[in-house]
């Protein structure tokens, strides 16, 4: 099920304007997210596959959660989730009696845990501040990354004894490796009539003991299957006696570990460049910020939220007044770095102490109380 079955189902409970628009601290250019709650029927749950418990759009602007799912978070003090049955009424744009029953029971998912899960969900706003901010100064190509590119050969002729002289003149050192891509001309008297040794034209054995090191054999362009296959896997053949010195050209080192992680943040930049929005982004490329802003002030924001439901036993979701200023100025990229996290700094001191005395509310959820609510409401679509 999509978003646009979920709501043609009839199963939306719930559904908000979240987020920048929510706190108020909103620009012309802030996206518009949605977050709701929905009911699976109970005997959906009978069956070998479980319903799903969050059902998002392409870009995540628009996320709906199972009721079930949506209990699991809150009685974890998921500071996203927990904010959701605090919102302004004018963010609201659909709701129902469930809904309604869950709102006035809500203080049930109000406990001290929620110190733990806003400070830290506020560090991983400081760590994405400066994480996105990498990704700002650091593009990667359109290109994917290639195998070839984390390849390094260590050429035949480099490798038997050879006479002193001979590596003076060519400027060489035994047994060192080269990028492949940089491995050239082999010389006048290679044994095999090409320019260079391109590795689709070439078998590869593992060398025992070592890992990522594998012997490097020439086959041609008719004979030889490649050494990357398939699903571009590096595939060990068993080299026949008879070519073992015949074709052999060198040893290849792949390191498969780089490659792995190249791609991963190649896939990153690119999921990122595809889903950000461009506004956002316009400081930190011309270089004037080197961290951004929007997570800092979402830092700060958890830490405000936290300690209000520390002292008065609900969260805080549309700012206002002094708070809402120095979140906007933060927004707008007026402070320093180090400024904002002195702030950080001394909000957490002030938060724990706040964490160690408060008597406001309980240390602990009281689970039979909430597993009897979410009964109640689930046989409601029975």
């Amino acid at each position: 099920m999509n978003v646009e079955d979920l709501k043609t189902s009839g199963r939306i409970i719930f559904e908000t304007v979240s987020g920048s628009i929510a706190y108020g601290t909103n620009t012309p250019q802030s996206d518009v997210d949605l977050r709701g709650f929905y009911i699976n029927p109970i005997n959906e749950y009978l069956g070998l596959n479980e319903p799903a418990g969050q059902i998002s759009d392409e870009n995540n602007d628009t996320t709906y959660y199972s009721l079930k799912r949506a209990f699991e978070l809150l009685m974890s003090a998921n500071p996203n989730m927990i904010e959701l049955l605090w919102m302004p009424q004018d963010c609201v744009r659909i709701s129902s009696e469930a809904m309604e029953r869950l709102i006035a029971h809500r203080n049930l998912f109000i406990s001290k845990k929620c110190f733990h899960t806003h400070s830290g969900y506020a560090f991983a706003q400081i760590k994405k501040a400066k994480g996105q901010n990498k990704k700002v100064h650091n593009p990667q190509p359109k290109e994917m990354p290639k195998k070839e590119d984390f390849c390094w050969v260590i050429k035949e002729s480099e490798m038997h004894g050879k006479k002193k002289d001979f590596f003076c003149k060519k400027n060489l050192f035994p047994f060192r490796p080269k990028p492949y891509s940089n491995v050239g001309i082999f010389d006048s008297s290679f044994k095999f009539p090409v320019d260079f040794i391109h590795l689709s034209d070439c078998h590869v054995s593992s060398v025992e003991h070592i890992s990522n090191v594998y012997r490097l054999y020439y086959y041609g362009h008719k004979e030889s299957k490649g050494v990357f296959r398939g699903d571009d896997m590096l595939v060990c053949e068993s080299i026949p006696i008879d070519d073992e010195l015949e074709r052999f050209v060198g040893i290849l080192i792949y390191n498969q570990d780089e490659y792995n992680k190249a791609l991963k943040e190649w896939h990153s930049y690119w999921d990122w460049m595809k889903t950000r929005n461009e506004a956002r982004w316009i400081d930190q490329e011309k270089g004037k910020l080197t961290y951004d802003q929007k997570n800092m002030m979402h830092c700060i924001r958890l830490l405000i939220s936290g300690e209000h439901i520390l002292t008065q036993g609900s969260p805080i979701v549309r700012f206002e007044g002094d708070h809402l200023k120095y979140l906007m100025q933060i927004r707008s990229g007026e402070l320093e770095y180090e400024d904002i996290m002195s702030e950080v700094e001394r909000r957490m001191v002030e938060f724990r102490r706040i964490y160690d005395e408060s008597n406001v509310i309980p240390n602990e959820v009281n689970r039979k109380d909430i597993e009897a609510l979410y009964r109640e409401l689930s046989t409601r679509y029975e």
